[in-house]
């Protein structure tokens, strides 16, 4: 098995888990789902290091738009608790 194959079987299994355990609590918050997959996208991809250059700058450019958005949302919720 390839190792961009390992990478997308890991992302479905992890994802799709990591949504099924927020659901099985009862979250309702959209903010939550998105904060938890975005950190266990990151972790997920860190972990992938040895992907040829073309599909790294693609993760990497994907992680980072990733980040820049988890830290619009994280700052949106500071706020709201600041309130």
């Amino acid at each position: 098995m390839r190792i961009y194959n390992r990478l997308i079987i890991s992302l479905a299994i992890a994802l799709s888990s990591v949504n099924v355990f927020l659901a099985f609590l009862g979250q309702a918050d959209i903010s939550v789902y998105f904060i938890v997959n975005a950190i266990a996208y990151l972790i997920i991809t860190l972990l992938f290091v040895y992907l040829n250059p073309k599909a790294k700058f693609a993760l990497n450019s994907l992680s980072s738009i990733i980040f820049v958005v988890f830290l619009v949302v994280v700052t949106m919720e500071v706020i709201e608790i600041l309130k």
